[in-house]
């Protein structure tokens, strides 16, 4: 059975700034060309643009945020959020732009190092990447996801401890996140640390027990292994999530095969 490894999750959040509340959306209908600087115009496109973003209409909130930044040229967040929409839009370079003059506006702010990071990451421009993300790190420890994209970086540069460590950092911060074990077992199995690998795909079933990535990546090591009877064991209770899956039961046969012909070459 070949190997299914799950890829390293590289994740991102943007600022996004709710209106004040009170705000009369009403009252700036209007939408002409910006003559003048106008930050209260600018919270209501921020808050179009939000309600684009949280239903997933990334290209239209693009405009909405341009705008709030045209009437509020001095606030890094709206040029937080049309970064993160262009990164979503795969338009990583511009949102790398974007990202550098919020920085400009705001150097003392997480999330835009965390973004950068994280579309540099996507540009597959790993070594930039290292320290923006290492600066989110510093102006936010408690912040899990900086420490998952540094992570990520570390990875793809063949630094398998240092992403470890990131990892087991993120862990302690957000204990919960089937994302963090994911990668984590993926990067201890690339160390050959292979129990422990282990123990953290069936913590990201514990955790997410729908995660198909887990019991997939859990078996295909164990047979590595040549543990032929744990990733059966580990098929099988995949197939209790989807029992219609067909890629699981061919999987399965597969497994079970083998193991019957291991037994039978014993004899």
């Amino acid at each position: 059975m070949k190997a299914l490894l799950a890829g390293l999750a590289l994740l991102s959040v943007a600022a996004i700034s709710p209106p004040p509340a009170g705000t009369d959306a009403s009252l700036f209908k209007n939408t002409d060309p910006v003559r003048r600087r106008d930050p209260a115009r600018a919270v209501v496109f921020q808050g179009r643009g939000v309600d684009l973003v949280n239903a997933g209409q990334y290209e239209a909130a693009v405009g909405q945020f341009r705008r709030a930044a045209a009437y509020d040229p001095l606030n890094a967040n709206p040029l937080v959020n049309l970064a993160f929409c262009l990164d979503k839009l795969g338009r990583y370079e511009q949102a790398v732009e974007e990202l550098k003059q919020a920085e400009r506006l705001d150097p003392k702010n997480p999330t835009i190092f965390l973004n950068l990071g994280n579309s540099l990451i996507n540009l597959k421009r790993f070594d930039d990447a290292i320290d923006p993300l290492q600066k989110a790190v510093d102006l936010d420890s408690s912040n899990p996801l900086a420490r998952l994209n540094l992570a990520a970086a570390y990875t793809n540069l063949g630094r398998q401890k240092e992403a470890a460590e990131e990892l087991a950092r993120a862990a302690d911060l957000d204990p919960k996140n089937p994302a963090i074990y994911l990668n984590w077992a993926v990067v201890l199995s690339s160390l050959g640390e292979n129990d422990q690998a282990v123990q953290k795909y069936e913590r990201v079933m514990a955790l997410d027990p729908r995660n198909l990535s887990a019991y997939l990546s859990c078996a295909a090591l164990l047979e590595k292994l040549d543990r032929l009877d744990a990733a059966i064991g580990k098929i099988e209770a995949a197939l209790k999530v989807e029992p219609d899956n067909t890629l699981l039961q061919e999987i399965l046969i597969k497994l079970k095969e083998a193991a019957q012909k291991r037994t039978s070459s014993q004899q």
